[in-house]
């Protein structure tokens, strides 16, 4: 599943309330594209004066959605994330990022409410592969009236989209021209710009058509 804002707070607040006696205040929550973990507690160490330390403030709590995964995972990553925040803003030290406080409770999170976290949550390398954001392009599928067929990638707007095609039609012996947006790779060979320069593919059937939405 890919986890919403929504989601990932209504378990927040069900943990907060079952593990931590409902002790650990709001914080706020990110949405992460990431591609090396699958969540992140975030925060900064202010100096209190010069003989007062540091206090931990301005707590984030960042999951990645970047892709599906479990919902299992995903829950135990929220717990994992919030053992951090158990940590941090109660300033407490632990003998490392995931030492023995850390251990402690992870180990008590897991008896009572039979999770499975684990201290290390970093995205698996078959978890990694499956994490490329393919872009979103707008092309158009020119079809010249000498039978020939060009790809023309185009920035993503109607404005710009708009400026080519009655560009185009009037620089061009066209027939006709169909705009599509597509995430496939297949794309990307080809730059993105209002130029009047198209692409003339000399095997039209390797388009992949189907992977895209008509305009």
């Amino acid at each position: 599943m890919i986890p919403t804002v929504s989601y990932i707070q209504s378990r927040f607040d069900e943990y907060n309330a079952r593990f931590f006696g409902g002790q650990l205040p709001p914080v706020p929550i990110r949405l992460s594209h990431a591609k090396g973990f699958l969540g992140k507690l975030t925060f900064t160490r202010r100096k209190q004066g010069l003989f007062r330390g540091y206090k931990n403030e301005d707590f984030v709590l960042c999951i990645n959605v970047r892709i599906d995964l479990p919902e299992e995972l995903i829950q135990d990553t929220i717990l994992h994330e919030m053992i951090h925040y158990f940590i941090a803003v109660n300033q407490l030290k632990d003998t490392s990022t995931h030492g023995q406080l850390f251990r402690r409770e992870m180990a008590r999170i897991n008896a009572e409410g039979h999770r499975h976290i684990t201290i290390s949550h970093r995205l698996t390398d078959d978890q990694r592969s499956q994490a490329v954001i393919h872009k979103t392009r707008a092309f158009a599928l020119v079809h010249f009236s000498d039978g020939k067929i060009g790809i023309k990638v185009v920035p993503n707007t109607p404005e710009h989209i708009r400026y080519w095609d009655k560009t185009a039609k009037r620089r061009f012996p066209v027939s006709s021209i169909e705009w599509f947006l597509s995430s496939d790779d297949y794309f990307a060979r080809f730059p993105s710009s209002v130029a009047m320069k198209i692409y003339l593919i000399a095997d039209p059937s390797e388009i992949p058509l189907t992977s895209g939405k008509r305009l």
